[in-house]
């Protein structure tokens, strides 16, 4: 973002807020990034990759990442009750800031772990509109593996991955599984669980007209055709050269697991929403909000 002092100053002494974002949510590794830095390229929208250190500034307690967590009590699940009138104006005034500075009115925002905290998200902006990005959960985990041998997906210290473990353990569905992730591949795969529920149970308690659904597999296949739906969606003109940037930038980096057999652990691990996520018949995973619907 280029420097201007003049933004710079609006933004200081602006009181106006940002009410009505647009938060792209799923498991990360499901192609957000992506997606996010291709709507960043329109010129009315105003793009926050991962914006933890913001976050954190307001909600302290939303660091599960770094060796500050433990001081600051960081937690996996933000809900609505962990905020208040002031902390809400105060991140609402923020995004607001950052739109000025930008010059882009459409804020849209993406981090992935704020999928486990929708509800403090639907307290603070109650007219935001989501994009839920999902992807096979095989594939998930496996661009997790990686990143978590390597330690640089769980947090410093393992910290992000128990407090997974305990939300996992205070679920009547997922009690015991942790146990059960023998592998970093295993822990990919039940963080893409917990994730992927999170977000169709959320989901599924909205309109139509809030949100709307694009697989892994869809926006690879056809970004431009991806672009096109999202960009009507949030009321923005997909004109040809963000059409042509989706085309040259987005593509399948590896192999496609969506014909892959599940064994015993991922079936388990995985659950119901598994298959789904590996089904091309389907076009969503919240029910009753197929490709029938327009909402894909």
């Amino acid at each position: 973002m280029v420097f201007n002092p003049l933004n710079e100053l609006r933004a200081l002494f602006s009181r106006g807020e940002v009410h009505a974002p647009v938060f792209i949510i799923g498991c990360g590794r499901s192609g957000t990034t992506a997606l996010g830095t291709l709507l960043a390229e329109h010129p009315a929208v105003t793009y926050l990759n991962e914006p933890r250190d913001t976050w954190a500034r307001v909600f302290p307690r939303s660091d599960i990442w770094s060796d500050r967590a433990p001081a600051r009590g960081g937690r996996l699940v933000l809900t609505a009750g962990d905020t208040d009138d002031a902390r809400g104006r105060r991140l609402r005034r923020l995004f607001h800031a950052m739109t000025v500075r930008s010059g882009g009115p459409l804020l849209v925002e993406k981090l992935p772990i704020n999928t486990f905290r929708l509800g403090l998200i639907r307290e603070i902006f109650p007219g935001a509109r989501y994009i839920h990005l999902y992807r096979n959960g095989l594939e998930v985990a496996r661009s997790i593996e990686p990143l978590a041998r390597a330690g640089r997906w769980f947090g410093a210290g393992g910290y992000k991955w128990d407090r997974l473990v305990e939300y996992a353990d205070g679920r009547p569905d997922t009690r015991g599984l942790p146990a059960r992730c023998v592998s970093p591949f295993h822990r990919g795969l039940l963080e893409w669980r917990l994730s992927t529920r999170c977000a169709v149970d959320f989901l599924d308690g909205l309109p139509g007209e809030r949100f709307v659904e694009l697989s892994y597999r869809e926006f690879t296949a056809d970004p431009g055709g991806a672009i096109v739906r999202l960009a009507a969606f949030l009321d923005l003109d997909a004109g040809p050269p963000l059409v042509g940037l989706a085309h040259d930038r987005v593509s399948r980096r590896a192999a496609s697991l969506d014909r892959e057999p599940l064994n015993e652990p991922e079936r388990e691990i995985g659950g119901p929403l598994l298959p789904l996520s590996m089904d091309g018949n389907r076009s969503g995973l919240v029910p009753g909000r197929g490709e029938d619907d327009g909402n894909g």
